[in-house]
């Protein structure tokens, strides 16, 4: 089995073309195809797909494929089988007027599964290959620092630069300096992780010409202090995020990963203005209780020792704005803290 991987990933190796530093690939419109039992033959509906898709190509644009099958018969026939279904969607690449040098092709066999294989509706679903066209997008160069805002020192940090069809890691230097490709025009996001710190984010646009340096200050991490969840919000009167808030749990994730000696309570806090603060047997300070645990219950199903870990509810005790009137404001009463214990 380990020689058959091998092979596989070599196989795969070889068929990646290389994304220029100068350019990036920004993913415009795909499609998904799928196959009959134990067949590598795009039909009449494969092809009517493809051919919708490819109408949309224009010069210079590349093609990314990837295929599998379901799991009935052995593992080595359908990795092939997989890699015939995505020669044959390549070859339809090319008829339409893709540059062989432009396609990627991928396959791997019963290895990645859309769903179950216990039904034939889930298997036929299963046997698919997905196409999509992308377009080259110039990249330019983002600077930034990583700092200790209480030294002003340089912070030795992992950074995370990503986006809506990129991401990327980084390492600043001893002095907190690094630098990472992005692509010209689009909105990057950049989080920074270093243990004894908190985690830092900012977001910016990536603009032509010379772009000013981004400075991000980390805040150390050490007993009694406390910082706000970047961006963790929650629709109103519930436990719920906002589903703009649901990539920030697996930061923390890694924010107690980077961190493995780190203890922490996680502070839930609701929006509950202009009124005196309520009692532990109140709607409110249950929903901040939740709200704490939302974050608790991630953190724990996702591999944090318990021993690490505690919750709390505030209630609207300590309120960024206690005379809300804006929803933005509102918003942000509705909050999680990591406050550190030890």
């Amino acid at each position: 089995m380990k020689t058959l991987l091998t092979v596989c990933l070599f196989l795969l190796a070889s068929q990646l073309f290389s994304q220029s530093d100068s350019t990036f690939l920004k993913p415009m419109a795909s499609t998904e195809i799928y196959f009959d039992f134990a067949k590598a033959d795009l039909d009449s509906t494969a092809v009517k797909s493809l051919d919708s898709l490819f109408r949309n190509l224009e010069d210079g644009f590349f093609c990314t494929i990837t295929a599998h099958t379901d799991s009935i018969g052995s593992y080595a026939a359908n990795l092939k089988l997989s890699e015939k279904r995505a020669r044959a969607v390549a070859g339809f690449a090319k008829k339409k007027g893709i540059n062989p040098d432009h396609i990627q092709f991928s396959y791997f066999g019963e290895a990645k599964p859309k769903t179950r294989n216990d039904t034939e509706e889930h298997r036929r679903m299963n046997r698919r290959a997905t196409v999509e066209l992308k377009r080259p997008v110039p990249a330019t160069t983002l600077n930034g620092v990583v700092k200790d805002p209480e030294t002003d020192q340089g912070v030795a940090a992992a950074v995370i630069v990503h986006g809506k069809f990129f991401r990327d890691s980084v390492r600043s230097d001893s002095s907190g300096i690094f630098s990472a490709r992005v692509p010209l025009g689009e909105v990057v996001g950049v989080d920074v992780y270093a243990e004894g710190f908190f985690m830092e984010s900012t977001m910016l646009r990536a603009l032509p010409g010379k772009m000013k340096p981004v400075e991000l200050k980390l805040r150390p991490a050490i007993p009694g202090e406390k910082v706000n969840i970047p961006n963790l919000y929650f629709v109103g009167n519930k436990a719920i995020l906002l589903k703009k808030s649901e990539p920030e749990l697996p930061k923390i994730l890694r924010f107690m990963k980077v961190n493995p000696g780190l203890k922490i309570q996680i502070a839930g806090h609701v929006n509950f203005p202009n009124r005196p603060p309520v009692s532990k047997n109140t709607f409110e300070y249950r929903l901040s209780v939740d709200r704490a645990k939302l974050v608790y219950d991630y953190l724990i199903a996702n591999g944090i020792s318990p021993d690490r870990l505690e919750y709390q509810g505030y209630g609207n005790w300590e309120m960024l704005y206690p005379n809300a009137i804006r929803e933005a404001d509102q918003a942000k009463n509705r909050r999680v803290e990591i406050r550190v214990l030890k």
